[in-house]
């Protein structure tokens, strides 16, 4: 006789092989592009389980939203808000971002690209977990570089510039591959990120990059 936990333990594998099914799907083809009889045939699972979990696919969107975004939001409490002056505050949080983004370079596609502007929930969801990112660079960045250099760098314009300029290396490989092929391995992890750091700090602290060089 089956238990209580042997009864949970296929639905929580299924919920998570659909997940992963819509961040692969999703990612590649889009969300408006994805069916849900595609979503659920890619995860192995019955078409009704993807609404018994989700609610509905744009219910999955939001759950992949929230993953993604509550662990770019941890890195940013963490690593702005941690020990250090502003330019090494702002190269750690860098640095650190590049490599979560590496690792959720699917899911990064998806929160970027995915943008129904069209649709209000969407908006609303995605405003939700901007509100918390601008406050902290604002609080951890704009203010501070404001009382260094008497420059107040709006957050609402800042923390877009920093996400997409960290996030250009993932979403711009495959047509980077098209113009020149390798080129996306050309620059390690580590090299882009030491890279983005020197653009960045020399643009806002105006000082020259402090990453050691390997």
């Amino acid at each position: 006789m089956k238990n209580k936990s042997d009864n949970k333990e296929p639905k929580m594998d299924s919920r998570e092989r659909i997940l992963q099914a819509a961040v692969f799907l999703f990612a590649r083809h889009g969300f408006d592009a994805t069916g849900m009889r595609e979503l659920a045939a890619h995860a192995g699972v019955n078409i009704s389980m993807v609404g018994y979990f989700f609610g509905s696919k744009k219910g999955v969107l939001k759950e992949i939203l929230d993953s993604f975004l509550s662990g770019y939001l941890a890195i940013a409490r963490e690593e702005l808000a941690g020990a250090g002056d502003l330019h090494t505050r702002l190269e750690r949080f860098i640095v650190s971002t590049v490599g979560y983004f590496d690792v959720q370079r699917d899911s990064l596609i998806i929160a970027i690209s995915e943008l129904p502007h069209d649709d209000p929930e969407i908006v609303e969801h995605k405003a939700g977990w901007a509100r918390q990112m601008v406050g902290i660079v604002n609080r951890e960045v704009c203010q501070p570089h404001a009382a260094e250099t008497g420059k107040y760098i709006p957050p609402t314009s800042l923390s877009p510039m920093l996400t997409v300029l960290m996030a250009s290396r993932y979403l711009f490989a495959p047509v980077m591959e098209k113009v020149e092929p390798g080129s996306s391995e050309t620059v390690s992890r580590e090299e882009y990120a030491k890279m983005i750091v020197g653009l960045v700090l020399q643009g806002i602290t105006g000082s020259e990059s402090r990453v050691t060089k390997s």
